[in-house]
C-alpha cells in the first residue's frame, strides 16, 4: 500500500518527443496519446524510466555506493543497471533477494495545459472543463482540496482570467487562426483562482519573473471540444531526413515527419511511496523512500530528460512538488 501521495509537476522547457512508435497516418512518429481523449501524455513507465536515468546519473560520481544501492531498492533492482561497478556492493547487500517491486510508482503524466500562439500576449495556455475535473480529482487522491475544488468548471468554459493579456481589453481571443468570444467575469474569480494556485505552486507566492507573471494573467479555459481540436492539431510536427554522406544530399527513403509536444507544456503526474518491499530490519519506510526521490531530484537541479532526440535537445523537463505533502495512512483489506 502506498502511504504517502504526492503531485509532480512537469513542465516542458524544450519540445517533448515521447513516442508511441510509428503510424501509417500523416505522422510518421506520434507521440503517446490517452485512447479515448485523444489527450497527450506520458505512459508512467516512460517516466520511470527517465527518472531513474537521471538519478544514476546524479549519483554516478559518488565515492560511496550508498546512493547507488538506495536506487535498486526504490525503482527495483535491475542487474543491467550502470551501477556495474558496485557489483560485489550490490550483490552483498541483496544477495538472492533480487525478486521485488519498487517502492516508488508513478501514475501516467497527464496535460493540464498546453501553449498556443496568440494575436495578443503571444500565447496563451488553454486547458478544459474535462482536464480540471480530472485534475482535481488527482489532488484529491493526495488529499489536496483547493480553492476551485468544488467549482464547476462546465460553467467557466470560454472564460480568462481577469488580468489576461491576449484580449487587449477586448472580448475576443485570436488563438491560432480561430477566433473565440470569451467571457471575462472578473466578479467570478474562478479562473483566477486556477491561475494564481498553480501560480503559487509552479513557481512561489512571491516569484515575480515572466513566466510566474504570465501563468497568472494568460489561462484560458475552453470548451473540452476546441481543447481536444488544438492538442490533436496544433503540435510541433518536424520534417526530419538524413544526407547521404557521399552526394551531400537526401538519402533515398530517409524522410520522416515527428510529432512533439511544444515547449511551456504542463503536465503531471502522482508520485507514489510505499515502505520499501524488503524483508531486511533496516528497509527504508514510505517517508524515507519519498525524501531520498526528492534528493535525487535536487542532484539534478529539478531536470530530467525524458523521451526521444537528447541529442537534439529535445525532451528537456523541469520538475516541480505541489508544495502540500500528504501521507495516507495504510488500510487493512
Amino acid at each position: 500500500m502506498y502511504k504517502n501521495v504526492k503531485p509532480l509537476f512537469l513542465i516542458c522547457e524544450t519540445p517533448l518527443h515521447v513516442g508511441s512508435g510509428s503510424d501509417l497516418g500523416i505522422v510518421d512518429l506520434p507521440i503517446q496519446r490517452e485512447r479515448h481523449t485523444n489527450f497527450p501524455k506520458i505512459e508512467a513507465s516512460s517516466l520511470k524510466g527517465a527518472l531513474r536515468e537521471a538519478f544514476e546519473s546524479a549519483f554516478k560520481s559518488e565515492i560511496t555506493h550508498n546512493n547507488r544501492l538506495k536506487v535498486h531498492r526504490v525503482f527495483g533492482y535491475d542487474k543491467d543497471g550502470v551501477f556495474k561497478t558496485d557489483k560485489k556492493e550490490v550483490d552483498e547487500f541483496f544477495g538472492n533477494d533480487t525478486q521485488f517491486s519498487g517502492a516508488l510508482a508513478l501514475a501516467d503524466a497527464r496535460l493540464l495545459l498546453f501553449p498556443v500562439k496568440s494575436l495578443y500576449g503571444v500565447f496563451a495556455w488553454i486547458t478544459c472543463p474535462r482536464v480540471i475535473k480530472k485534475f482535481i480529482a488527482d489532488l484529491g487522491l493526495a488529499g489536496i482540496t483547493t480553492d476551485f475544488s468544488t467549482v464547476d468548471f462546465e460553467k467557466e468554459k470560454n472564460k480568462t482570467t481577469s488580468k489576461a493579456e491576449i484580449l487587449k481589453n477586448k472580448t475576443q481571443a485570436y488563438l491560432e487562426e480561430f477566433v473565440f468570444t470569451l467571457n471575462q467575469d472578473s466578479a467570478n474569480g474562478n479562473v483566477d483562482k486556477l491561475a494564481e494556485w498553480l501560480k503559487d505552486n509552479l513557481f512561489s507566492a512571491t516569484d515575480t519573473s515572466y513566466w510566474a507573471a504570465k501563468i497568472e494573467k494568460d489561462i484560458v479555459v475552453l470548451d473540452d471540444n476546441d481543447f481536444r481540436d488544438f492538442v490533436t492539431l496544433a503540435t510541433e510536427v518536424i520534417t526530419r531526413t538524413k544526407i547521404d554522406n557521399s552526394t551531400g544530399t537526401v538519402q533515398t527513403g530517409a524522410l520522416f515527419t515527428e510529432e512533439y509536444l511544444p515547449a511551456e507544456s504542463v503536465m503531471y503526474s502522482l508520485t507514489m511511496f510505499a515502505d520499501e518491499f524488503s524483508a531486511k530490519e533496516t528497509k527504508m519506510n514510505a517517508t524515507e523512500i519519498q525524501t531520498f526521490f526528492e534528493s535525487g531530484l535536487t542532484a539534478n537541479q529539478n531536470i530530467v530528460q525524458v523521451g526521444a532526440n537528447a541529442t537534439l535537445g529535445k525532451g528537456i523537463i523541469k520538475t516541480k512538488f505541489v508544495n502540500d505533502t500528504i501521507k495516507k495512512e495504510e488500510k487493512n483489506g
